[in-house]
């Protein structure tokens, strides 16, 4: 590649978020807060070339290139950049269409069902209404009424206060690599909140013992994405009171919730398909051949 990588930096965030901004499709794992809090874990890197910004893993798995898609004239780039063709993974579906347009017969997609991110209407997950969510309903109405709760929005330093959530979930559960690295995720993330605009966050507590927390980013104007949501097991229906409360109380002000994807874990598929979601954003693996 004729364009070299560097690590994920605090210096560069404004940069990125300005290519970002103009992605016709923003995937929740292109966000700066989800590059920023995954960065270690996964060896992230990025390179800035032909108006956009690639990422790369640590064992060189190269994602989908994130700007201004449109008006970059692929037919040229990719030759340039990539001779020998490439393999690019977690495309967004908008970019998939269009190079699979562009490059007719060139390009071969795989589906991947376990990375589709699940896109909600946020106006349904705050009123709950309808046969739909009536257990859902059913779940709040009684965290409500049983437990003498108090519910808070956090921004900027305040955010903070969620890692003591964090620690007391942790503790419930059972000791897993997977768990011990978004742990680190959510810490990374919490660490650098005041250099992540658009990060909100709601904690319950229910006496003074933290019951549930909920960190969210703003994607654009309309949609935000759910990065982190935990609740206690001690506490009846707290995932559906913290994922209802910061919503209505938090981010009021979007249209769209990202609730990222599900990795293929079947509990989790069907949890996030008992929100009903209006739609999805799609992620391929897209393979590019030059002729």
């Amino acid at each position: 590649m004729p364009f070299s990588f560097s690590s994920i930096s605090l210096e560069r965030a404004d940069e990125y978020r300005r290519l970002y901004s103009k992605s016709p499709r923003k995937s929740a794992w292109y966000s700066f807060g989800s590059l920023w809090a995954w960065r270690n874990i996964y060896g992230f890197e990025w390179a800035f070339e032909e108006e956009v910004c690639w990422i790369r893993t640590r064992n060189g798995a190269l994602w989908a290139p994130v700007g201004p898609w449109n008006d970059i004239d692929w037919k040229k780039a990719l030759p340039r950049l990539f001779p020998e063709g490439r393999v690019f993974f977690y495309v967004p579906d908008g970019l998939g269409r269009l190079w699979r347009d562009t490059f007719r017969g060139r390009v071969t997609i795989g589906e991947d069902r376990s990375q589709w991110e699940y896109l909600h209407s946020l106006r349904e997950l705050v009123e709950l209404k309808g046969n739909r969510f009536s257990r859902k309903r059913s779940h709040f109405v009684q965290f409500v009424r049983k437990y003498p709760f108090r519910y808070r929005s956090l921004e900027g330093d305040a955010i903070q206060e969620v890692l003591e959530g964090q620690a007391l979930w942790m503790k419930e559960q059972p000791a897993s690599p997977a768990l011990e690295r978004e742990d680190v995720a959510v810490r990374e993330l919490v660490a650098q909140r005041g250099f992540i605009p658009g990060l909100l966050a709601g904690f319950i507590e229910v006496g003074n013992c933290p019951a549930a927390y909920t960190i969210g980013e703003a994607l654009d104007n309309e949609t935000i994405v759910i990065h982190f949501e935990k609740a206690l097991r001690r506490y009846s229906g707290a995932y559906q009171a913290i994922n209802r409360m910061f919503l209505e109380k938090t981010a009021g002000s979007f249209t769209l919730v990202n609730r990222e994807e599900d990795m293929g874990d079947e509990g989790m598929r069907v949890a996030k398909m008992s929100y009903h979601p209006v739609d999805f954003l799609r992620k391929c693996t897209l393979s590019w051949f030059p002729e």
